[in-house]
């Protein structure tokens, strides 16, 4: 009996510092027999005039099949072509939009026909600027992932829009991760599903005990954030946050796509930069708090599901964020500070009450209105247990038993 297939079109390279769920899911379904194709977006000659050529050497090298998926049944691929979708004049054009594909060496759709992936049971989308295929490729159902809200985005074109509005009409399943997604979706309410992110629950829990070496030398206790630093990072938030709190290092682990210069003038904030994804759990097990300072004013941010409140938890950390509504529905024993105030205290409290060697953990919340649940309180504290069973709880393997469920459902 044949492999059942799937083709996962996914923004970011496989080998991504960015690790999301396009990522997870073409695992968990290799690792549930499938045949995997994991196309990630294209690039192109210009790319190599950008600062981060580290990256963009990634990318060629999995074109070039230099780098592999470490999975006998996924096959990782980033097409080459002449031009590609971005922000700047041209490359923003309906024209691009429509056609880099056209533009392709070797041909994108020789290729398919090469490794025999024309013909697949599923395709799935994470990205817009691919969803040209669901024109050219046979199969038997479609999936949409929706993950933010794309009028959100500065840098996000209108021609990206009319892709979106176009493949939300041909899609069979929509797949949307923050309950804040819904009414961005109830056109098409009857065939959309909320599932939320999730975590590699193992991959963090199993964290490597050692202390990295760029972290012996910062002094604890350590509060750290991992992931994109971008416009809708709140540094300015974070350097009060930071000046506040002296006693607190601030750990930063990401590549910044915005101008961190004050940042890099505060003593006790560190950024250390990019990590692979193999890296991350030592450095936040090895670590006291994990933060996530958004901008709350920014629009992307009400709509985020974040991984790394999942992936903290996981590590057998607190977590100490600011608070939007996302975070408020999906009702994680994270502190949700309203502003820079309630985050030292939260930070403090957490501290205070923390003991990660003995498992025991009294944090936080002594604020009436983070109450509303008195059955998971006792005397306004909380157990360490109670952040790692939510984080297993969330599990990307939970995550898709439900897609399956709903596959299984449609095809039936």
């Amino acid at each position: 009996m044949k492999n059942k297939k799937i083709l996962i079109a996914a923004p970011n390279y496989w080998t991504s510092p960015f690790q999301v769920g396009s990522h997870h899911y073409a695992r968990i379904f290799a690792r549930n027999g499938w045949e995997v194709l994991f196309i990630s977006d294209p690039i192109s000659s210009f790319h190599f005039l950008v600062q981060n050529k580290q990256q963009v050497y990634e990318r060629k090298n999995i074109y070039r099949g230099h780098i592999k998926s470490g999975f006998k049944n996924i096959h990782i691929y980033v097409p080459f072509a002449l031009f590609t979708p971005n922000d700047k004049p041209f490359f923003r054009s309906a024209f691009v939009t429509n056609n880099w594909q056209r533009f392709t060496v070797p041909d994108i759709f020789k290729y398919l026909g090469k490794i025999d992936f024309s013909s697949v049971d599923v395709i799935w989308f994470d990205s817009l600027i691919q969803s040209f295929l669901i024109d050219k490729i046979n199969y038997k159902k479609s999936i949409f992932r929706v993950s933010d809200k794309l009028e959100a985005f500065k840098k996000i074109s209108s021609n990206i829009s009319i892709l979106e509005k176009k493949l939300l009409e041909k899609i069979d399943i929509i797949i949307y991760t923050a309950k804040t997604l819904k009414d961005y979706i109830k056109r098409f309410e009857e065939k959309s599903f909320y599932i939320p992110n999730g975590v590699d629950f193992q991959h963090f829990k199993n964290a490597e005990k050692k202390i990295p070496d760029d972290l012996k030398e910062i002094p604890r206790p350590r509060a750290i954030y991992v992931g994109a630093i971008d416009e809708w990072f709140a540094q300015d938030y974070l350097i009060s946050v930071a000046r506040k709190c002296k006693n607190f290092s601030f750990i930063l682990i990401g590549t910044p796509n915005i101008d961190v210069s004050k940042i890099k003038r505060e003593q006790n904030i560190y950024l250390l930069g990019r990590k692979s994804y193999s890296e991350i759990p030592s450095y936040i097990f090895n670590s006291d708090v994990g933060i996530i300072t958004f901008d709350i004013n920014h629009p992307v941010v009400n709509t985020v599901n974040p991984i790394k409140l999942y992936e903290y938890m996981a590590c057998g950390i607190p977590v100490v964020t600011t608070k939007w509504k996302e975070l408020e529905l999906i009702n994680s024993p994270a502190y949700l500070a309203s502003n820079v105030d309630d985050f030292i205290y939260g930070l403090n409290y957490s501290l205070a009450n923390f003991d990660k060697k003995k498992g025991k953990n009294k944090i936080i919340y002594k604020s009436e209105k983070q109450m509303k649940r008195k059955e998971r309180l006792e005397e306004g504290n909380l157990i360490r247990e109670e952040l790692v069973n939510f984080a297993q709880a969330n599990s990307w393997e939970k995550r898709f038993e439900e897609i399956i469920k709903i596959l299984n459902q449609q095809i039936n």
